[in-house]
């Protein structure tokens, strides 16, 4: 009884450990980053909207079975400099700046 004890309570701190290192949901990522890049509350909501509004579309694209893929990135980029342009009113150029290192810091190498 008192390995399984043992074994249970090693199990058990093993997982404390890992799920400390848990990666925080992109909404907490981007949430700290609009603290550090000081957006007042309208341009936060406003940046959460476009976020939201970008994704939807995305995927709404993405989608698409009727879409060949060349049509599906032509589409995509369109998005992208919507939201580019988007940001370029909302934000300063400051946080502009903060905003584009983030979006690179999280982007994953390409295998």
């Amino acid at each position: 009884m008192k390995k399984g004890a043992l074994l249970f309570g090693l199990m058990l701190a093993a997982t404390t450990i890992f799920a400390q290192d848990k990666p925080k949901s992109m909404k907490v990522r981007r949430d700290s980053v609009f603290t550090v890049m000081k957006l007042s509350d309208e341009n936060r909501q406003k940046m959460h909207d476009a976020i939201s509004e970008s994704s939807k579309a995305q995927k709404a694209i993405k989608d698409d079975a009727t879409l060949t893929d060349e049509q599906k990135k032509e589409k995509v980029t369109v998005i992208r400099k919507e939201m580019s342009a988007k940001e370029k009113v909302i934000m300063t150029p400051e946080q502009a700046q903060i905003w584009k290192d983030f979006n690179i810091s999280i982007r994953k190498p390409k295998q």
